[in-house]
């Protein structure tokens, strides 16, 4: 599926996943109700909201940003700029977004080619009469492209790639988490950094997570459940603030023991 961000009734650019929205956008009811949960403004159901959030906990990276971009990470300042602003929409308005959607797609009527540096085998070229039904026109053109779209997928897959989707994006999700799960590990994060001596369970009241697990924990002793969630949501946290820092995200995958 492709998100747009419409802008005057015409869709504008295309994300591979939600985009963030503003009470301004004309996003349906059915998005908007899954992008709400408790806590979060509406913006901060985007990943790409937190592409930007944890990016701004490296601490690698805003010494590149107080260093004009000089340093090891002068590449990604590049393209992701001075991010020590408080203002998200600054920055996404200001350029954060031609980052993360899809370049342009050839049109549909113009005569079939393959683009420039494109691989002729992702691509299925077709010739359509348009003087039969319309909607039975579809359903076979469903039938005879889904095979194709499988089989791509099944590539995808045996070779460690997102099945979600076929991205061209300049930086592309890695992994298809949900907004809840990273705003859950940004709150235990600076819950944490604001109150570094705190227990576990004190920075789960603190970032909502004892709320969250008070009635599905399924278990009498709610503190060792916050503590280990807290933890884990730490841990991984870690994880994702040292990866975008390297121009992934969101990546689980464990820093280097030197980084730690």
């Amino acid at each position: 599926m492709r998100y747009a961000k419409v802008i005057d009734n015409k869709p504008v650019l295309y994300f591979q996943y939600v985009p963030p929205y503003t009470l301004k956008d004309q996003a349906s009811s059915e998005q908007l109700k899954r992008l709400s949960y408790i806590g979060a403004e509406l913006h901060e159901g985007s990943v790409y909201y937190y592409w930007w959030a944890f990016l701004r906990l490296n601490a690698e990276y805003i010494e590149c940003c107080e260093n004009g971009g000089a340093g090891r990470m002068a590449a990604l300042f590049e393209d992701f700029g001075d991010v020590r602003s408080n203002s998200f929409w600054n920055w996404w308005i200001g350029g954060g977004r031609m980052l993360f959607c899809e370049p342009p797609e050839d049109e549909i009527l113009s005569p079939p080619h393959i683009p420039a540096g494109d691989d002729a085998s992702n691509r299925v070229l077709l010739s359509i009469p348009v003087t039969g039904d319309l909607d039975r026109t579809m359903a076979e053109l469903r039938k005879k492209l889904k095979p194709a779209f499988d089989e791509e997928r099944k590539h995808r897959r045996e070779n460690g790639q997102s099945e979600s989707g076929y991205s061209r994006a300049r930086y592309q999700v890695r992994k298809n988490t949900t907004p809840e799960s990273l705003y859950a590990r940004l709150k235990v994060w600076e819950a944490k950094k604001n109150n570094p001596d705190a227990s576990n369970f004190v920075i789960g009241v603190e970032s909502g997570i004892v709320d969250r697990l008070a009635d599905n924990s399924g278990s009498a002793d709610l503190t060792n459940v916050v503590g280990a969630t807290v933890s884990r949501y730490i841990r991984e946290a870690k994880a994702l603030i040292y990866n975008v820092g390297e121009g992934r995200f969101p990546d689980f995958t464990a820093p280097p023991k030197a980084q730690k």
